[in-house]
């Protein structure tokens, strides 16, 4: 089998997953967005284990990318989300569209700073479910495509992987018009593609793109904590995690990324994989 065709079984086989959980929102509720999250890494094991084995579990784990820690690349990792969403809230400050709330801080200082961490760890080991399969497996076996196609790719298809939840639940972004909430969300997911994939390249590992996950979700949150806005809409359409102003960071972000890939060829070649 192909690298691609591995590719793309894999995807049908998560796709089905996410449809399948949909299919019990009825009965599980909102644990069908933690079920969601982790189809991606089942979709991993039913390639590696029974469609399409690779070789060994040390092979297995090479493969994906979870045999390094790519320590280098978890500044940029965690800087990227966390300034997009400072200038973000900054913009809609600045334009009267919201404003600055002063955060609710326990007795112990430290206690908010525990409990941020501990929800980082969880959000990134969440992240890994999914990213174990994106750029985990994915990626790696699209880059004959070119590596910046392949990173849009699969972007594109994670977002798509959202829309039976996203078009069908209230559960997840039901605040705007899906049919308005939806193209934003692929752009933005298309576009986060080139920033994950840029990581797993660099460091030929995963877990910066399970990092920068978590990063963007937990700024995300720390967003909406000290902000208030005068329309739910505003974060919806414009501030919040798939608005304008990440859709504008992300093209920045991801110009210097390619600029940078052009400049470093050997970043361009593929990642490890059988």
């Amino acid at each position: 089998m192909s690298n691609i065709r591995k590719a793309l079984v894999f995807y049908a086989i998560t796709l089905a997953l996410a449809v399948l959980v949909r299919l019990a929102v009825p009965w599980i509720g909102e644990a069908s967005l933690l079920l969601t999250m982790l189809t991606p890494a089942l979709g991993v094991l039913a390639m590696l284990l029974v469609i399409a084995p690779e070789g060994g579990l040390r092979d297995a784990f090479s493969s994906l990318g979870l045999n390094k820690a790519g320590w280098k690349a978890w500044p940029f990792a965690i800087a990227g989300p966390l300034l997009i969403h400072v200038i973000g809230i900054g913009v809609l400050v600045a334009t009267g569209l919201t404003a600055l709330l002063a955060p609710t801080l326990p007795a112990v200082p430290l206690l908010a700073v525990l409990d941020l961490l501990i929800g980082f760890l969880i959000s990134t080991v969440l992240a890994l479910g999914e990213e174990v399969g994106w750029r985990g497996y994915m990626q790696p076996r699209l880059l004959s495509l070119g590596p910046v196609y392949a990173m849009l790719l699969v972007g594109f298809l994670h977002g798509l992987w959202h829309m039976p939840i996203l078009l069908t639940t209230d559960l997840y972004h039901s605040t705007g018009n899906p049919w308005l909430v939806a193209p934003l969300f692929l752009i933005t997911l298309t576009l986060a593609g080139v920033f994950y994939g840029f990581l797993r390249q660099w460091t030929a590992s995963v877990w910066p793109v399970a990092v920068a996950h978590a990063a963007a979700n937990t700024a995300w949150n720390l967003a909406t904590r000290v902000s208030e806005t005068k329309s739910p809409m505003v974060l919806e359409y414009v501030g919040g995690e798939s608005g304008v102003i990440v859709i504008v960071g992300l093209l920045l972000i991801n110009w210097a990324i390619i600029a940078h890939m052009r400049k470093n060829p050997h970043l361009m070649g593929k990642t490890e994989s059988p």
